[in-house]
């Protein structure tokens, strides 16, 4: 544990905090997320289980027009005809709606609704296929039989379709038991409605055609008026509508008023009508008119207490999400704190700490240090990066003291150039390649006289001019060094003699050609040189031998009568100019 550094100790300590604070919010989080689920879920079945009562209720109410279809002439009416085409497509868009993907988990066999809705189509094609074909017969032509079974093949679409009612029912509510009373009452009061539309179909064939009822349409009816009392009689006395319960029990008059009253009346007043013949006080078109507004109560009365289940589990469903939201946000705060203080912590004091050392190190090799400013604004890391730029300071004057005596140790006080002590220091340095450098003594000719002729103040500027001179002809990698007394050297950076010969002419023209003004007397003064060619390979002891080779060249040069270049080793004598010995010369300018 000694060995890891402070970082990953905090690191490691960070890591251990956040897991426990998960732990602990995997604890609320976990069943609150299963509440999430599980309302989300109901909310989903309960907007299925919506569909598929509203689709019952479309293909029932898909009787009426047929209905209405049955009792009249052939295409004698095209708004019955256009009203019956707009309901077979709103029954075929409800159906449609059934075939989508179900969102929530389901514990029936898929294929077993798929084989229901199949059926169920086969049955409403065969159904309306009956209903063409008796409507397309002339009335007077039509057997009451017919029309009732064309009739009853419509209600036979609605006892295929509760395999689909059943299914629904099974697969939502095996393994979510909440469900089973709303999916159970709302299927009552769907049973109910459908009920009360095939009550008038059961008779609606004798109507049509103006015959007595036969004893099979009054069993028939008499039964589905039997059914819809029983289920009356269940739900009086439930609460249907839990938030709602003025509303519902206004509803619940209107259900006893209009469709048990008026509705269901009218039904019983025509199966006695026809027990006796086939004079009905109602046309079927009448009855269809009349009667199917009495059914409309108990539509709002299914829409309300659907609206209602899927209210109550909507509020349950918010309820959870708006939990499940606020333990997210605690959640992700709390990690979110936790990792700012891991950061604020490296940030603020490690990572200065290792700057720190980073600036020490470089201060001890002389590099620069990073801006006080971009280090960090914690008051004691602020303290220590201070006298860290206070040591900085005084390194760096000692710095610039020690500067200055180098300057002072290998540059020449006079021309600026470098003394004898760096040129040999230059030379000395071993090279990796063996290779030969080159290096020329420059020796100014005749500069005694000019300094018991002028003075030694000009001499100086003499001396400081050629340096210069010599200087601006350089190369980047070429070095100038006052070699003592009115001699300059020049190492050259390269091994090609013949090369070193032609850039030695040139200066020594340069500098024949340069005139030096005297300040005091105005007098003009041309000055030569003699210069002494050597090479040799480097280090010190190619050193030794390079010096020793370029004096000896430099004595010839002056021996032959100076102001010329000479080459060591050169035979014979190499003279570059024939030109006649020229001291020195001095004229007064023009302008004196």
């Amino acid at each position: 544990m000694n060995r890891i550094t402070l970082e990953g100790k905090l690191l490691f300590a960070t890591v251990i905090v956040a897991f426990l604070t998960l732990v602990l919010t995997a604890s609320a989080l976990i069943p609150t997320y299963e509440s999430y689920r599980s309302t989300q879920d109901n909310l989903l079945a309960i907007e299925r289980f919506r569909q598929v009562l509203e689709a019952a209720t479309r293909m029932s109410a898909e009787r009426g027009p047929a209905n209405d279809i049955l009792a009249i002439e052939p295409g004698s009416d095209l708004l019955a005809i256009e009203r019956l085409t707009t309901f077979r497509r709103i029954s075929d868009l409800a159906l449609e709606a059934l075939d989508e993907p179900i969102a929530v988990e389901i514990f029936c066999p898929l294929p077993d609704l798929q084989k229901a809705l199949a059926d169920t189509r086969d049955q409403l094609r065969k159904a309306r296929e009956t209903v063409d074909r008796i409507a397309a017969t002339p009335l007077a032509e039509r057997r009451p039989e017919g029309v009732q079974a064309a009739i009853g093949e419509m209600i036979e679409v609605i006892e295929t379709f509760q395999a689909v009612v059943d299914w629904h029912v099974a697969a939502f509510t095996s393994g979510r038991p909440e469900l089973t009373a709303p999916f159970l009452t709302g299927r009552m009061i769907s049973d109910m409605r459908e009920y009360g539309g095939r009550a008038a179909s059961q008779i609606m064939g004798p109507i049509a055609t103006r015959q007595p009822l036969r004893d099979s349409n009054v069993t028939d009816a008499s039964l589905t008026i039997g059914r819809l009392l029983e289920l009356r009689t269940l739900m009086q006395g439930q609460k249907v509508i839990t938030d709602h319960d003025a509303l519902s029990a206004d509803l619940m008059k209107d259900v006893d008023t209009i469709f048990f009253g008026s509705g269901l009346d009218l039904v019983m007043i025509l199966i006695e009508q026809g027990k006796i013949s086939g004079d009905y006080s109602v046309s079927a078109v009448d009855l269809t008119r009349d009667y199917v507004p009495t059914l409309r109560p108990l539509e709002r009365l299914r829409t309300l207490f659907l609206d209602d289940v899927v209210k109550r589990y909507r509020t349950q469903h918010d309820a959870a999400s708006y939990r499940l939201s606020v333990i997210a946000v605690i959640t992700a705060s709390a990690l979110a704190v936790l990792f700012m203080l891991f950061r604020s912590i490296r940030l603020h004091m490690l990572d200065p700490l290792l700057t720190a050392r980073r600036q020490i190190i470089a201060l001890a090799e002389g590099s620069g240090m990073t801006d006080l400013e971009t280090i960090s604004k914690a008051p004691e890391m602020r303290s220590l990066f201070e006298a860290l730029e206070l040591l900085r300071g005084k390194l760096d004057e000692r710095a610039e003291y020690e500067a200055r005596l180098k300057t002072q140790a290998e540059k020449d006080g006079l021309t600026g150039v470098w003394n004898r002590r760096a040129l040999e220091g230059f030379g000395n340095v071993p090279s990796e390649r063996e290779e030969d450098i080159c290096l020329m003594l420059i020796d100014i000719d005749h500069f005694k006289a000019v300094n018991d002729t002028y003075g030694h103040l000009t001499g100086d500027k003499v001396l400081v001019e050629i340096a210069a001179l010599l200087q601006s002809a350089m190369r980047p990698t070429d070095i100038v060094a006052r070699y003592g007394g009115e001699e300059f050297a020049v190492l050259v950076s390269t091994s090609d003699l013949s090369n070193t010969v032609d850039f030695a002419e040139e200066l020594r023209g340069r500098i024949q050609a340069h005139i030096i003004r005297d300040a005091e007397t105005g007098i003009d003064i041309s000055i030569t040189v003699s210069i002494g060619i050597a090479s040799s390979p480097c280090g010190a002891d190619g050193w030794r031998q390079l010096i020793a080779s370029a004096d000896e060249a430099l004595y010839c040069a002056k021996k032959k009568g100076r102001n010329r270049t000479c080459v060591f080793g050169d035979e014979a004598d190499r003279d570059i100019v024939a030109s006649a010995l020229i001291p020195f010369r001095a004229r007064r300018s023009a302008s004196l």
